[in-house]
């Protein structure tokens, strides 16, 4: 929500649906086909305004296409927040991110599934390319302590070749190694974590291999909010991107072909104590990627 914005843009989305192949459920006479989608977007209504009043979605979905007697049929997490710059000043900023959101196996068909969403940032700028930032941060699906504000911290520096911000929750990396190769990394406590490594080879085309690890909670319907569901996903893949701007919009668009594995199901409360559930089976998938810019 609060990242840098691409010049003269007033809006960004990323969608990365992907579809696996049939897997077995693991400790029962059931199979599961999984497609999953994962959206987030935001927008502002000044291209000019560097710090913007800024309007965000996420929408993350999964349908198993299973006969498990275990595993749900749908998952879904929806959100909507804002932005909100409070104070501006060469000698720091302060904003704030407010919203509302939805997790569940039945989509707003249980009360438990609504939580809130709330952090305060406060950026200091400590060089033209150093900042440090500290947060107070709640997030009421998180996977960890999801019930308690919890603080954060990070040192960020942004330059035309490395750039890197290290800290709790979140830490991420972007270097670009040479002309051709560039490296994208970044991790998310507990569990979420992705890495790509890409190769241009012209200005349009280049082609990648990434690694992801994608672990989310859901409440279940009829289970108290201390009982939910942890699904967890790791991946890798490989494929080829391409990029330009069409009419005015910048796309980035990647087809990518991977093998899914560790797919594993808990319940609990949080990552502090939860019990294996269910898993499926590694499966081999193919995914999309389309990231916007308009």
């Amino acid at each position: 929500m609060l990242k840098p914005w691409s010049a003269g843009s007033f809006g960004e989305t990323n969608d990365r649906p992907l579809y696996q192949g049939q897997s077995d459920v693991h400790g029962e006479d059931a199979t599961a086909q999984i497609f999953w989608w994962d959206s987030v977007g935001r927008f502002r209504f000044d291209k000019n305004d560097p710090q913007p009043f800024t309007l965000g979605y996420r929408w993350q979905t999964m349908d198993l296409d299973t006969n498990s007697t275990r595993l749900p049929d749908h998952l879904d997490e929806i959100s909507l927040a804002a932005g909100i710059p409070i104070t501006r000043g060469d000698d720091g900023q302060l904003s704030a991110v407010v919203g509302l959101g939805y997790s569940g196996d039945n989509p707003f068909g249980n009360s438990s599934g609504y939580f809130g969403i709330g952090h305060v940032i406060y950026r200091r700028p400590m060089s033209e390319n150093d900042s440090l930032i500290f947060s107070l941060d709640y997030n009421g699906n998180a996977s960890f302590l999801p019930d308690v504000p919890l603080p954060g911290f990070q040192f960020e520096r942004r330059a035309e070749r490395l750039s890197f911000g290290v800290g709790f929750p979140d830490s991420w990396v972007q270097w670009n190694i040479t002309r051709e190769l560039s490296l994208d990394a970044s991790y998310s406590v507990p569990f979420t974590a992705s890495a790509e490594l890409a190769y241009r080879f012209s200005p349009r085309w280049s082609a990648f291999v990434d690694y992801a690890n994608w672990f989310n909670a859901f409440a279940l319907d009829d289970n108290p909010r201390t009982d939910r569901l942890f699904f967890q996903m790791s991946r890798v893949e490989t494929g080829v991107r391409f990029q330009d701007t069409v009419w005015g919009i910048y796309l980035d668009v990647a087809l990518a072909v991977g093998y899914a594995f560790e797919q594993n199901v808990d319940r609990g409360f949080d990552v502090r104590g939860l019990d294996h559930f269910s898993s499926v089976s590694d499966v081999p998938y193919v995914g999309l990627v389309v990231i916007g810019r308009f």
